[in-house]
């Protein structure tokens, strides 16, 4: 009896332990999950620098000691000692090259937001489908840094800090919380007279260097477009009593120029001089520039012949056509502009571009007619358009070219345009303006009726005068017979 008492209490035993062990596991998942939801971004600020003088240049840099999946921070607002620095520039962490920031400036701060541009599906192409991975990191990333440059006469201490973190959201949208970490303050000694000859930094509008700038590399080489005459240089040396002159930065020649920085220090016996080898290229058409009109063929910019027939009125300037600084002829009043292509199959030569209608037409000077904001070809006459009463098929001469079309027997020429879009009609020359004008048939239904008109008019006219002339007979008739009364016969 002992045994099978024993024996179900350890089955009873059995099934609590079983249901208490259903109820726990459940609520430690949601506690585990609950835990990975707590997990929070701590930013901070820091400087690699233990001291500085006036004239110096001060970097802080804002970082994040983790990135879980962030998609989108700010606004960040970044306090300084604006008494005691300038702000001079901004820079993106190196890590988020993916994400767009905004700047904005106020009154001792400075004020970033930041998205990434892939999870708005940016590189996406129409039609796919579309994934996105969102940045993540367990370690610290560097947000941004923001460089100052102190005072002439700044004094006592420089500091920087976080006043607001704003919103840092995941990929579900969520927030994440945020910690404000410690800030920077850094000592500001007296300002001794500076050997320092070193650029912070150094720009040319337009123009990548190779390699990347850095303060301690002195040479560097680039490229510019055959268009590009002159470059502007901005050099920005490390310290502010540091003085800079800048040469060869105009009047560029075809190959290779040299623009040099000369940068003498404070003390007047350092010297450092930074060089820039700029190549201006040969061809004025920037690499691999492209065209695709609206039909999708390929047609290839290429570089102007010596010499070149160009129609009337065009002159040559420099458009951006499909992303792409290119020569090109326009003419005012005129939409479309002349481009020298290359087809890939056909010799190269200039053709209408109409970028409103992605047409590309080559210009051929026997049929193409250049008419105020037009340009119109002749082409065969479409099945089933007739041509219009009174004209037959004829040439005519213009002053420019020998065009087909139709004469009338007042020597009045009409011939079929079609201008860019396709759109086709007959014109009609007038040779006291040497232009074409839309040609309307006249409608001659109403000389038609008046000639009707006019015949019935006169029909009625003469049956009238005949009419009367019996009349007038009649009458004498009656009278001649009244006044001379015929002799009876016996």
């Amino acid at each position: 009896m002992a045994t099978c008492r024993d024996g179900l209490m350890r089955k009873h035993i059995c099934k609590i332990l079983t249901l208490l062990m259903s109820l726990i596991m459940p609520a430690m998942c949601i506690f585990s999950n609950i835990v990975i939801a707590d997990s929070s971004i701590t930013l901070s600020v820091t400087c690699e620098v233990s001291n500085i003088a006036p004239g110096d240049i001060i970097t802080i840099k804002v970082t994040a000691d983790s990135m879980p999946d962030i998609v989108s921070f700010g606004p960040v607002v970044l306090g300084y000692s604006s008494d005691m620095a300038e702000y001079m520039s901004f820079t993106a962490g190196p890590d988020l090259a993916n994400f767009l920031f905004t700047e904005t400036q106020g009154d001792g701060q400075i004020i970033i937001s930041a998205t990434d541009s892939y999870s708005q599906g940016s590189n996406a192409n129409d039609g796919d489908e579309y994934s996105f991975t969102p940045f993540n990191s367990d370690g610290p990333v560097l947000l941004y840094e923001v460089s100052f440059r102190m005072k002439p006469y700044a004094s006592g201490e420089m500091s920087a800090w976080l006043e607001d973190l704003g919103e840092f959201r995941d990929a579900d949208g969520s927030g994440v919380e945020v910690i404000k970490g410690s800030g920077v303050t850094v000592p500001i000694s007296e300002a001794p007279i500076s050997a320092d000859a070193t650029l912070a930094f150094l720009k040319i509008r337009g123009v990548t260097f190779t390699p990347e700038f850095d303060p301690n590399i002195t040479s560097y080489t680039a490229t510019v477009e055959r268009s590009v005459t002159e470059v502007s240089v901005t050099a920005t040396p490390s310290n502010l009593w540091a003085a800079v002159i800048i040469d060869g930065a105009q009047n560029l020649e075809v190959g290779d120029n040299v623009v040099t920085i000369d940068v003498t220090a404070q003390d007047g016996v350092n010297h450092i001089t930074y060089t820039v080898h700029i190549t201006r290229k040969e061809s004025y058409i920037p690499d691999n520039a492209a065209l695709i009109d609206g039909a999708g063929n390929t047609f290839t910019f290429v570089d102007l012949p010596t010499e070149l027939s160009v129609p009337s009125g065009f002159t040559q300037t420099t458009k951006v056509i499909n992303g792409f600084s290119v020569p090109c002829f326009t003419k005012d009043g005129v939409a479309s502009v002349l481009l020298y292509l290359f087809d890939g199959t056909n010799n190269p030569g200039l053709y209408f571009y109409n970028s409103a209608e992605k047409s590309v037409v080559r210009y051929d000077p026997n049929n193409t007619i250049i008419r105020m904001s037009k340009i119109l070809r002749t082409t065969p006459l479409p099945e089933g358009v007739d041509i219009p009463t009174g004209y037959v098929p004829a040439e005519f001469k213009t002053e420019t070219a020998v065009l087909t079309g139709y004469v009338n027997k007042d020597n009045q020429f009409i011939c079929f345009l079609t201008d860019e879009s396709g759109s086709g009609a007959f014109y009609l020359y007038d040779p006291e303006e040497q232009s074409f004008q839309l040609f309307t048939p006249q409608d001659k239904s109403a000389e038609v009726l008046y000639k009707y008109l006019l015949n019935i008019f006169i029909i009625i006219s003469l049956i009238e005068s005949i009419i009367i002339v019996i009349i007038v007979y009649l009458v004498r008739r009656i009278f001649v017979d009244k006044t001379t009364p015929r002799p009876k016969r016996v």
